[in-house]
C-alpha cells in the first residue's frame, strides 16, 4: 500500500518537501497530462474539462456583481499547465488579456498549441517564482498549484504573487482538500501528485494573510459525483462545509 499523502497544516510542518523543480517533473508529464488526469477522476462521472470550468465559473460568479466581468480585465493564471482553462477564461471573461504562465517549457508549448486560435493569450514559461510581466493584474488564478511547491518556499511565492495584483485586484487560489477521503485517494494514485504535499485549510489561511493579502472568502466545493449531480444546487447551501473535494479562498489587497 502506497503511504499516504502528506499535509502542511498550520504548524507548517510536514514529514515530506520535494526539492526537485516543477519543470523537470511535469515536463515528462506533459503529453500525456490530460490522459493521466482523467484516469486519476474517472470515479467522479466527470472529466478534467468539468472541474476547469467549474474553477472559472466560481470566479465569474464572484466578480459579477461587482460588474467588471465585461471589463477589458488583466487575467493572470499562474500554473497553467498545458492551457486547459483558458478557454473557459476566455468565454468567461471576453473581453479580458489573458497571460498564462508555467515553470514547463513543455507544457507552455502545447498550451501555445492548444490555444492557438485565441489570439488575446500571452504564454511564457517562467522559473516559478517572478511572473515575467511588467504589469499588475486584476485576476490571478492559481489552481491546484501549491501542492507542487515546496512549503518553505509557498511565502516567497506569494509574496511574489500580491507583488503582482492590482491595487483592486484579486486573487483566486484553489486547492485540494485533504480533510475528504476520496480526494486524499485521488491525490495518493496519481502520478501528477506524486511529490505533492497537500495544504490544509487552516494553513493556506494563515499564508495569505502573512503575504499581507485581505481574506474575503472561502468556499468549499465539489462535493457529489455526476451520478447524484441533481444535488448540485444544494452545493452553495454547503459552501462553508470543509467536506468537498476542492476549497479555494478569495483574496485581496483592499478590504
Amino acid at each position: 500500500m502506497r503511504s499516504t499523502k502528506n499535509t502542511v497544516s498550520t504548524t507548517g510542518k510536514t514529514g515530506r518537501a520535494d526539492s526537485r523543480t516543477q519543470n523537470a517533473e511535469f515536463d515528462g508529464f506533459a503529453e500525456n497530462y490530460d490522459n493521466i488526469l482523467n484516469r486519476g477522476i474517472k470515479f467522479s462521472g466527470y472529466d478534467s474539462a468539468f472541474f476547469d470550468e467549474r474553477k472559472i465559473r466560481e470566479i465569474y460568479d464572484f466578480l459579477k456583481p461587482l460588474g467588471i466581468t465585461e471589463s477589458p480585465l488583466r487575467f493572470l493564471n499562474f500554473g497553467c499547465g498545458i492551457g486547459k482553462s483558458e478557454k473557459f477564461i476566455a468565454r468567461y471573461f471576453p473581453q479580458a488579456a489573458i497571460y498564462s504562465v508555467d515553470t514547463s517549457g513543455e507544457s507552455i508549448e502545447i498550451a501555445r498549441t492548444n490555444n492557438r486560435d485565441r489570439n488575446n493569450i500571452t504564454f511564457s514559461a517562467f522559473d516559478g517564482y517572478l511572473v515575467p510581466f511588467e504589469i499588475e493584474f486584476d485576476v490571478i488564478l492559481v489552481a491546484n498549484v501549491f501542492h507542487h511547491i515546496p512549503p518553505t518556499e509557498h511565502m516567497t511565492v506569494l509574496k511574489n504573487i500580491f507583488q503582482k495584483t492590482a491595487e483592486h485586484g484579486y486573487l483566486f487560489i484553489f486547492e485540494h482538500n485533504p480533510f475528504n477521503p476520496l480526494t486524499r485517494k485521488v491525490v495518493n494514485s496519481c502520478p501528477l501528485d506524486k511529490n505533492a504535499v497537500l495544504l490544509d485549510p487552516f494553513y493556506t489561511s494563515k499564508i495569505l494573510r502573512r503575504s499581507g493579502f485581505l481574506w474575503r472568502t472561502t468556499r468549499f466545493i465539489h462535493f457529489f459525483p455526476k451520478f447524484l449531480s441533481f444535488l448540485t444546487p444544494l452545493e452553495k447551501l454547503l459552501r462553508k462545509v470543509p467536506l468537498g473535494a476542492q476549497y479555494y479562498f478569495v483574496a485581496s489587497k483592499h478590504s
